[in-house]
């Protein structure tokens, strides 16, 4: 008949096949073939995925961050009345782990970790001209031992898309440890919820309520989460609402403007549905507030809103004080600053040689904090830090809703939401040398890369099964 027939029975599958898969395991596996990977985006298995030394200081990566996170040395020490030294017991083994597998490279594998590596060499250089050489140095130690580690081990250990997700599993459930520390230690005074008793990084108000606008987000990735039982997932909407009550009860004002500033953000990026949902949120956690929360807390939050309260508008003429001083402090030393940590001691001792009473105080904005004890500098590094590993997380989120892959795009919102809530908050903090920032870089450098290579090869994946099986149009005669 020397007619060429194809089927719609052969045609279907293969277009079923050639779509792009979602988060479900294809059934040949997660790495293409290099023929395949030719074909679109290149993909390469890392060969420490399968490193059993690796994955050994992955698990010691996620006790540190559990123990960081969940500020579990403190913690210990009330329960205890001893120092554990916890932390030693688990950041040994995963920074030793990072170094010998090859984490430092997959860190640096972004402009953003060398931001801010830059900006932690600033500070080093800053020591010789600072205020108290013997002050900078210390803080700088703790940095280096910390900060700079947690930025390398969360950014360098993770090859797995599984094991970012163990990693916002690990800082959701610090977030809720940091919770219930604060049902049983935190202590209203003054119309305040603090924890000064039980913890010194998150004993302060402010500080608090900035702790856990940056953990309540990983939580929500676990109530977002499909795989999860239904149980587990819901459990987590209620740890949530008491998180926001937390957070309200520290009438904290910067605390505020930065749940309002998540509010906005997931009303522009959201789904419609998780719009709707944030907006029912909203609603019933504000008539909730006013119900619950003690009237001298609704009193001073309400001082944004122009009502009165003496001891608020106290604190805001200290720190309208504050900031404008740091200001002129950067304007009168604004390359290297006064000393990294020494603006306290810099105005007291300043504002006393000019016969005033002095502040003795830290700036109350973290931009200003770098600024004026760092220099201008590295400010500019701080910036283009997070500006890079936010323009990263987005890059991945975008992509990774357009190609279907749910559980990376909730990943990647959830990151986002963490982080204009946090930033919005240490603007009213000095908070500036702090593990926080250090630990999100790294997260958005690993959790980045991770889902790239992993969507990557899903849809190599898909194109090598689809190859496999298209038909061949079949020749009657």
């Amino acid at each position: 008949m020397g007619r060429m027939l194809t089927t719609r029975a052969l045609r279907a599958p293969v277009k079923q096949l050639a779509a792009p898969s979602s988060d479900k395991p294809s059934p040949l596996g997660a790495v293409a073939s290099p023929s395949i990977a030719r074909a679109g985006t290149p993909v390469h298995e890392d060969p420490q995925q399968t490193n059993p030394l690796r994955r050994l200081a992955f698990c010691f990566g996620l006790a540190f961050v559990f123990t960081v996170f969940g500020v579990v040395p403190e913690l210990m020490f009330k329960i205890t009345g001893m120092n554990t030294y916890v932390i030693y017991w688990v950041a040994p083994a995963a920074i030793l782990g990072t170094f010998c597998t090859g984490g430092i490279r997959r860190t640096f594998q972004h402009r953003a970790s060398w931001y801010w590596l830059a900006f932690f060499l600033w500070m080093v250089v800053g020591i010789p001209f600072s205020y108290w050489k013997g002050g900078s140095t210390s803080l700088i130690y703790d940095y280096s031992r910390v900060c700079m580690t947690m930025m390398l081990v969360i950014g360098g250990l993770a090859t797995k898309w599984k094991e970012i997700r163990a990693v916002f599993y690990t800082i959701g459930i610090a977030g809720v440890v940091n919770l219930l520390t604060a049902r049983m230690f935190a202590k209203e005074q003054g119309g305040r919820m603090n924890m000064e008793s039980a913890s010194g990084t998150i004993g302060n108000s402010n500080d608090l309520a900035a702790h856990l606008i940056l953990v309540l987000p990983f939580i929500l990735f676990i109530a977002m989460d499909r795989r999860r039982n239904p149980f587990l997932r819901y459990a987590m909407l209620p740890v949530m609402a008491y998180g926001v009550w937390v957070i309200l009860g520290t009438a904290s004002r910067g605390g505020l403007v930065a749940l309002c500033a998540v509010f906005l953000f997931m009303l522009l990026r959201a789904t419609p549905m998780q719009r709707v949902l944030a907006a029912l949120a909203a609603v019933v956690l504000a008539v909730g507030s006013f119900a619950i929360l003690p009237g001298a807390t609704l009193n001073r939050l309400g001082t944004l809103f122009g009502q009165e309260n003496d001891e608020a508008q106290e604190s805001s003429g200290a720190r309208s004080y504050l900031f404008k001083t740091s200001v002129r402090y950067t304007l009168q030393h604004p390359i290297v600053g006064i000393g990294l940590g020494q603006f306290s001691s810099f105005e007291g001792n300043q504002s006393r040689a000019e016969g005033k009473h002095g502040s003795w105080h830290e700036t109350h904005c973290s931009w200003t904090q770098i600024s004026s004890e760092c220099g201008i500098p590295a400010l500019l590094f701080v910036i283009l830090g997070i500006s890079s590993a936010l323009v990263l997380v987005h890059r991945t989120w975008r992509k990774a809703r357009t190609q279907g892959f749910r559980d990376i795009s909730d990943a990647c919102f959830c990151y986002l939401v963490a982080m204009v809530g946090f930033l919005v908050a240490i603007t009213f903090l000095a908070n500036a040398y702090r593990f926080y920032l250090p630990a999100m870089i790294g997260l958005a450098i690993s959790m980045s890369f991770v889902a790239r290579r992993h969507m990557s090869a899903k849809a190599a994946d898909d194109r090598r099964l689809a190859g496999i099986i298209a038909p061949r149009p079949l020749t009657v005669r």
